[in-house]
């Protein structure tokens, strides 16, 4: 592990860590993985990508900028060069921590929300973006390396700019969820609004014109949001580097491959396209064997539910309506286990609940994958993020799916759509009876126990897995670098050739000159008729 402060402090160092080759049989390709500790699901994917390429025999370097230090770096087999988080961008992630918590519960669809928060959040990347673009020392190191592969996520975008001053034979994009907002742009995918959903949306009727008028606008709204920050490294760039850096879009266009963590026979059919690789599931680990402890508890009743939100909404930090409403919804249903996740183990709720609710377990960590790959867990109460919603899939497991924001709607959507579970609005949280209902709906309609179990068997007989899909793609666009035949000219046409404006204007043209034609033509003749008459 390395680590660039002024990056001059452990020259040394990083020298013998970017020359040395170690040989373990025959290291093929050399990859770089750019992995910006920022989200723990972001890093979880990418990490897993880093890992399965080093099993796979590669020489796999991982380039870590830290944008929030309470992440994890996940990869535990690549070398790592860390670039630590600056002063500035430290304080812009305490500002957008301080408001985090509490716009968990506020409207997604809310444009003034939208519009308050998109600086700030995008000020944090930015900053670290510039942090890692002033280290000359180090971009000149790894540009020296010559990496057969570079792959990036687009959720970030100063690893697409990153990958124009490397220049490695071939770019592969990346996304930890489905696409949204430039990323339809950056991966060439047409968006489809008429039928694909926005991650902001959970629910669509296709036939409701008021429907996918709102799907439109939840679109905007995204687009507005996440556009500003790579607007703003572009700039940074190009300030940097000359007005004639390419845009961001430009050089993502170039991509050999975009590796989507998204599994088909659980999401929404849409457009998509040959370079797009599916390797949903790749960061859901094989399961354990649980301890006594947790085998005792899931032996005491006939049904288990778990409860987890993940790791950004802690349930220590909810309402404390939210929290009483949901130990109401336990006290009703005492033939049902619920382990909860719940991080202080201590406080004065915690304290309360457990004393008076026999059937509650709360846990400050959960082995979620475990839990849920074990037949006696009945449902799975969770805010729908991607890892979550894949192992829930994976363990063949029906859930009550609660999305707090950015994707997790679309996600939770897409299970209820293949009959896996039900979207309970988060605000409902907040309704004692409309949780209630909810779970008794998933718990005793055996429909979703039935589909869940399905869909675990069919993701575990896929004929290619996630894992296999990967490395080949890696290994393929490292030999051969980008093909020019799976790059789609859409990049290169104008928004009126894309979209058919000017046949459009043409044709209409041509009808209006058809019609004054005609009525040009009749007009004598009908005249005539008239005074004839």
């Amino acid at each position: 592990e390395y680590v660039t402060k002024s990056f001059t402090q452990g020259m040394l160092l990083l020298q013998l860590h970017l020359f040395t080759v170690l040989w373990v049989g025959v290291l093929p390709f050399k990859i770089l993985v750019y992995n910006s500790r920022y989200g723990h699901s972001h890093s979880n994917f990418m990490g897993n990508i880093a890992d399965i390429l080093v099993d796979a025999g590669h020489n796999v370097t991982s380039l870590i900028p830290i944008i929030d230090q309470r992440g994890n770096d996940v990869t535990v087999k690549s070398k790592r060069i860390i670039v630590p988080m600056s002063d500035e961008t430290e304080a812009f992630v305490r500002e957008k921590s301080a408001s985090r918590q509490d716009s968990l519960f506020s409207s997604l669809l809310n444009p003034i929300t939208v519009f308050l928060h998109r600086t700030t959040f995008a000020r944090h990347f930015v900053s670290q973006c510039k942090t890692l673009l002033d280290e000359s020392l180090l971009i000149d190191r790894l540009r020296e390396e010559q990496f057969d592969v570079m792959i990036v996520e687009n959720f970030e975008m100063c690893g697409v700019a990153l990958s124009h001053l490397l220049n490695p034979r071939s770019l592969i994009t990346a996304s930890a969820s489905a696409p949204f907002s430039y990323m339809f742009e950056e991966f060439g995918l047409p968006l489809a609004l008429s039928f694909n959903p926005s991650a902001f949306i959970s629910t669509m009727d296709v036939h409701s014109m008021w429907s996918r008028l709102k799907n439109a606008y939840a679109e905007w709204l995204m687009h507005a949001y996440f556009y500003k920050r790579r607007s703003l490294v572009e700039e940074l760039c190009r300030e940097k580097f000359g007005s004639d850096f390419p845009s961001l879009m430009e050089i993502s266009s170039h991509a050999a491959y975009t590796l989507m963590n998204t599994e088909p026979l659980i999401d929404i059919a849409a457009p998509t396209l040959s370079r797009v690789i599916n390797i949903g599931g790749i960061s859901v680990k094989d399961a354990k064997p649980l301890n006594q402890e947790w085998d005792t508890a899931l032996s005491r009743r006939p049904y288990n539910i778990l409860i987890s939100f993940g790791s950004v909404a802690k349930a220590v930090k909810l309402p404390v309506k939210i929290k009483t409403s949901i130990a109401t919804v336990i006290s009703r249903f005492p033939n049902v286990t619920f382990i909860w996740k719940y991080e202080d183990l201590q406080d004065s709720f915690a304290n309360e609940v457990t004393s008076s609710l026999p059937n509650l377990v709360l846990s400050s960590w959960l082995p979620q994958n475990d839990l849920l790959n074990d037949n006696r867990i009945s449902a799975f109460v969770t805010h729908g993020g991607m890892g979550s919603t894949q192992e829930t899939a994976l363990r063949g497991k029906p859930g009550i799916f609660v999305p707090l924001f950015l994707d997790q709607p679309r996600n939770a959507g897409m299970m209820a759509h293949n009959g896996l579970g039900m979207v309970l609005d988060k605000l409902d949280l907040f309704e004692p009876d409309r949780v209630e209902e909810a779970i008794r709906e998933v718990l005793y309609n055996k429909t979703y126990a039935e589909n869940a179990r399905n869909m675990g068997m069919k993701l575990a007989k896929k004929p290619f897995g996630a894992k296999e899909q990967l490395i080949r793609t890696v290994e393929f666009a490292a030999e051969f670098g980008p093909s020019r035949s799976l790059r789609p000219q859409s990049y290169d046409m104008k928004f009126t050739e894309y979209h058919n404006i000017d046949i459009l204007i043409f044709s209409s043209l041509g009808i209006l000159v058809l019609a004054h034609t005609i009525m040009k033509f009749l007009k004598p003749i009908i005249i005539i008729k008239v005074k004839k008459e």
